[in-house]
């Protein structure tokens, strides 16, 4: 186990990095963690078992039990997670605006987890921007997180919200606006990938293309491949268009966590995740979408604060849409893009 000392001597001893293609490259100190990183995924590969790599979840840190986590992780065989510590309204009211859950989880259980910023949610992002922002720009100069977000810049209320009468995550950010510059500038400048999340609707397309335009060495991921709260708002959005911006943007990238084929949003009362055909099968479409691109795909499980309990459920979900593509490229999906796009090499 990883103690507090041994995990501040390794990351005291990062260089400073700037514009880089990929973080890891020149931050000799991270070796230590990919090593164990490697080891571990390779444990699961020999096994006969398909690890894959969690890029974006999410949790309230002060109700976390790690230790529940790591079993399950091993259970699973979940390779890695990048779970985020969400700064909630209590933290917010008791002046947090950075939360090192990541150097919590690495003294614990360093061949798990990812270093991660805190999820770009209300009211930290919104209330505090510079102070948030400021607090996660410094945790990259700091070598103490790999990864920036999920931040939300046009996100509806999640289904289990709804159900609870919770409507105020009802957030619209322009992304074109102060903080997407910012974020994007940011991401650009020091190869830091960052999630977004940002509702599919037509009206919305436009400005992330001119920001994708405007910031080509922005790596971002979108997250929620093909999750549309109201089909009606998204005409364009197709496996066809999907490839268009995969072949116009070479930095973009699409995670994979969305509902199974029964997955329903109450406010709209549609199917959301629209990669499934009505009889539970991944629509080809979007399969071949995948295996032509299957570089640019990354596994993820969305957990969050409310559902960490709820692992195992969605890691079959996920395992379902996995055995769904072709062999090869499951393994892509599962952790070898992540694994390229973190450390700027190929999983070996």
């Amino acid at each position: 186990m990883m103690t507090r000392r041994r995990f501040i001597k390794i990351f005291c001893a990062l260089p400073l990095f700037v514009c880089l293609p990929g973080l890891a490259e020149s931050i000799t100190g991270v070796a230590t963690l990919k090593d164990g990183y490697a080891r571990r995924l390779k444990k699961i590969l020999a096994a006969g078992d398909l690890p894959y790599i969690d890029i974006e979840s999410s949790c309230n840190s002060r109700k976390l039990d790690i230790e529940f986590v790591a079993k399950r992780m091993d259970r699973l065989n979940i390779g890695l997670m990048a779970l985020s510590a969400d700064i909630g309204h209590g933290q917010f009211r008791d002046g947090v605006v950075f939360d090192p859950l990541s150097e919590r989880l690495l003294a614990s259980y360093p061949d798990r987890f990812i270093p991660v910023g805190n999820g770009g949610q209300s009211p930290a992002l919104t209330e505090a921007t510079d102070s948030f922002l400021d607090a996660q720009e410094a945790a990259v100069r700091d070598r103490k997180i790999l990864l920036l977000g999920e931040y939300e810049f046009r996100h509806y209320p999640s289904p289990r919200q709804v159900k609870r009468g919770e409507l105020d995550r009802d957030v619209q950010l322009p992304i074109d606006g102060p903080i997407g510059h910012r974020v994007f500038s940011f991401s650009e400048k020091t190869g830091v990938p960052f999630q977004i999340h940002y509702e599919i609707e037509d009206e919305l397309l436009a400005p992330l293309e001119q920001m994708l335009a405007q910031y080509p060495k922005a790596r971002v991921i979108w997250c929620h491949l093909a999750q549309i709260r109201y089909i009606e708002r998204a005409s364009r959005y197709t496996p066809t268009y999907v490839e268009a911006l995969l072949n116009r943007f070479p930095n973009l990238y699409f995670d994979t966590a969305f509902g199974d084929a029964n997955s329903i949003y109450p406010l709209s009362n549609q199917r959301h995740a629209r990669v499934w055909a009505n009889d539970g099968a991944l629509l080809p479409a979007w399969r071949d979408l995948i295996a032509a691109c299957p570089s640019r795909f990354l596994s993820a499980l969305d957990l969050g604060g409310d559902r960490i309990e709820r692992i195992v459920e969605y890691d079959q979900n996920h395992r379902n849409f996995l055995k769904r593509l072709p062999a090869q490229v499951q393994h892509q999906v599962a952790y070898r893009n992540a694994w390229s796009l973190l450390f700027g090499e190929e999983f070996a």
